[in-house]
């Protein structure tokens, strides 16, 4: 009995069929979930910014030593990051070169408290060299009806998003 072993192995035409069939269903059912995100209009770049450089600035503050300031104005609608005693015109580039918010997503109000609420000029948020930040709470809301809440907790490493009206 003599046996054969072929090394020209390869995919069936059928079995190359199967699973671009596959993938193509996984890809139908898959893309529209990705389009839309987990927010519209813009909102998720700008969460994501927020998130991120809450983050960084907490550990930059204990590494470096210095106090940075998120600075947040719902008249230009932007958010910037600055160090203290940064002389006029270095801030003033940092506001430049700050985040722009997408069209249709807006600084709605930043808190301190229940009652210490600033919806306009330039609030500034603390991040100091001990390792803790100001508490406060940063609202923003899009064009489509969508509302975020992002919470500076003073002792913990990152801003916790809250998606409604929830919170202060």
């Amino acid at each position: 009995m003599i046996m054969r072993f072929s090394s020209n192995r390869a995919f069936t035409l059928i079995e190359m069929i199967v699973v671009t069939a596959l993938i193509s269903i996984m890809l139908v059912v898959a893309i529209p979930r990705l389009d839309g995100g987990l927010f519209s209009g813009g909102a998720d770049e700008t969460a994501r910014w927020i998130i991120a450089n809450v983050r960084q600035l907490k550990e930059k503050a204990v590494i470096e030593q210095k106090t940075y300031l998120l600075n947040v104005s719902p008249d230009i609608q932007r958010l910037w990051i600055t160090e203290a005693g940064m002389t006029d015109v270095e801030a003033d580039a940092a506001r430049k070169s700050g985040h722009a918010l997408p069209r249709g997503v807006n600084i709605d109000h930043v808190a301190f408290s229940q009652t210490e609420r600033f919806s306009g000029g330039t609030i500034a948020i603390g991040f100091y060299p001990k390792g803790y930040s100001d508490k406060a709470v940063i609202r923003i809301r899009t064009n489509d009806g969508d509302r975020l809440a992002f919470f500076i907790e003073p002792f913990l490493s990152g801003a916790n998003l809250v998606k409604g009206d929830r919170g202060w």
